[in-house]
C-alpha cells in the first residue's frame, strides 16, 4: 500500500488525496492532471496531426458513433494513395532501367554511374529479404493458444494466418510476409499484463485488422511504403564516417532526396488516414463484442505501460532480487494506486491526438464505445480451457524473461 497525504486543490478548493511517489492533481477540477510534454507529440507534427483531426476526424467519430459499417467506401483518397503507389513502384523500376542504359552506352562514365545506380537499387530492394521477429511458436507445443486464436478467428470471419510468433516487444500486430501471407505477431511483456480477457481482446482486435483490410494493408499499397522506407535507408548516410567526408556533395544530395522521399511518405500516409481511422474503429468494436467492453476498456489503458514495464525490467536485470520478471510487472501493476490509475485514464479521455500518426485518439475511441457499450463478451472460454490456455502462456512467459533479462545484463 501506497502512503498518501490529504491537500486543498488550489483550483477548486476540494480535498485532494496525494499518494507519495505519485503527481499530485484534483480528480474534480483536473488540476495538474499532466505536464506539457504528457499531452502527446509536440511541435509541427502534432500541429499537424490535430488540423487533420479538427477536419477530418469529426465526421468519422460521429460517423460510428451513430453506426458502426464495416466497409470501406471507395473515396477519392484511396485512389490518390494508388496513384501515389504507383509512382512510387515506377520510379524505383525506372533507376534499374536508367542503369540498363548506362550499361548499354560505350561510356566509361556511364558505366560507373550504372554500377552506383544498381548498386543502390539492390539496396532498395534486399530489405524485403528481412529477418522475421521473434520466433515461431507452433501447434504441437502451444496447442491452446493455437485453438484460441482460431475460434476468434472463425467468430470475426478472418483470414487464417500462416504463423503466430512471439517477440519480446511491448506490442502486438499483424505483419504481411511473402504476398498474401500474414503473420500474428504477439508480444510476450504486453499479455503478460494482461487477464485472459484482454489476451482475448487484444488477440479479436488483431484478428478484426485482418478480417477488414484497408487500402494501407493492400500488398500494392503496402509495398510501396515499404519502398520508400527502403529508399530512405539506402540514402542514410549517417554511419559512413570518412566516406561521408570524401563524397560530401552526393551525401547531400542524398539527404536532400531523403528529405523529399519523407515527404512523399507522409503524402501517402495522408491519403490513407481515413481508412486506417476506419479500421481501428471496426476493430474496437468487435474486440469489444467478443471480449466484452470493459476488458476492451483496461486493454487501451494498459497499451500505454510499455516504459513501465521497461523500467521494471531494467531493474530486474540490475538488481536481481527477482527471477520473474513478468510477474513482478503484474504485481506493481496490482499496487498502482487507485487515484494513479484514474489519472491515466482521464488522460485517455482528454487525448485530442494520438502519438501514432493515422490512429483516432483514444479520446473518440471511447467516445464511440460508450455508444456501443458492451456487458456480455460473445466468446468465453469454460474453466479448464482458460486453466490450459495460461499454463502455456507461463511457458511462453518463462522463456521469453531468460531471452529478455540475458539480453539486457549483456548490452548493460
Amino acid at each position: 500500500m501506497n502512503d498518501s497525504e490529504w491537500y486543498v486543490c488550489p483550483d477548486c478548493g476540494q480535498d485532494i488525496e496525494v499518494n507519495e511517489g505519485y503527481k499530485a492533481w484534483c480528480e474534480h477540477c483536473n488540476w495538474n492532471i499532466a505536464e506539457e510534454e504528457e499531452q502527446g507529440e509536440t511541435g509541427w507534427l502534432r500541429t499537424i496531426n490535430r488540423k487533420l483531426d479538427e477536419r477530418f476526424s469529426g465526421r468519422l467519430l460521429d460517423e460510428f458513433k451513430y453506426s458502426v459499417t464495416r466497409e470501406f467506401p471507395l473515396t477519392k483518397y484511396r485512389l490518390y494513395a494508388y496513384m501515389l503507389a504507383l509512382i512510387v513502384h515506377t520510379s524505383t523500376l525506372a533507376i534499374l532501367g536508367l542503369a540498363i542504359l548506362c550499361f548499354a552506352t560505350n561510356s566509361t562514365w556511364l558505366g560507373f554511374l550504372g554500377i552506383l545506380l544498381l548498386l543502390l537499387w539492390i539496396a532498395v530492394m534486399l530489405p524485403y529479404r528481412r529477418r522475421l521477429p521473434g520466433r515461431v511458436i507452433t501447434k504441437e507445443d502451444y496447442p491452446e493458444l493455437h485453438q484460441l486464436i482460431e475460434e476468434i478467428r472463425q467468430q470475426l470471419n478472418a483470414p487464417s494466418v500462416h504463423m503466430i510468433r512471439v517477440t519480446e516487444d511491448y506490442n502486438s500486430y499483424i505483419l504481411s510476409w511473402k504476398g498474401k501471407r500474414k503473420i500474428l505477431v504477439l508480444g510476450i511483456p504486453q499479455l503478460a499484463a494482461l487477464t485472459t480477457e484482454e489476451k482475448i481482446a487484444i488477440i479479436s482486435f488483431q484478428m478484426s485488422l485482418l478480417a477488414h483490410p484497408n487500402a494501407a494493408k493492400h500488398a500494392f499499397v503496402d509495398r510501396a511504403m515499404n519502398l520508400l522506407q527502403s529508399w530512405q535507408d539506402a540514402l542514410d548516410q549517417s554511419d559512413s564516417g570518412i566516406l561521408a567526408i570524401l563524397l560530401f556533395p552526393l551525401v547531400i544530395l542524398g539527404q536532400v532526396v531523403a528529405f523529399f522521399l519523407a515527404l512523399f511518405q507522409i503524402l501517402l500516409m495522408l491519403t490513407l488516414r481515413d481508412e486506417m481511422q476506419r479500421s481501428i474503429y471496426i476493430a474496437d468494436y468487435e474486440a469489444s463484442l467478443i471480449a466484452g467492453s470493459q476488458a476492451w476498456k483496461s486493454l487501451l489503458l494498459k497499451a500505454t505501460m510499455e516504459e513501465f514495464f521497461l523500467t521494471t525490467a531494467f531493474q530486474v536485470a540490475k538488481y536481481p532480487y527477482s527471477k520473474e520478471l513478468y510477474e513482478e510487472f503484474r504485481q506493481r501493476i496490482a499496487t498502482i494506486p487507485r487515484k494513479e490509475m484514474l489519472r491515466a485514464e482521464r488522460l485517455q479521455e482528454m487525448q485530442e491526438v494520438h502519438n501514432v500518426f493515422n490512429h483516432p485518439s483514444a479520446k473518440n475511441r471511447l467516445e464511440v464505445m460508450r455508444k456501443h457499450w458492451c456487458f456480455a463478451p460473445s466468446y468465453q472460454p469454460d474453466a479448464a480451457q482458460v486453466k490450459k490456455i495460461q499454463a502455456e502462456f507461463h511457458d511462453l512467459e518463462q522463456r521469453s524473461q531468460k531471452i529478455l533479462l540475458s539480453h539486457l545484463r549483456e548490452t548493460g
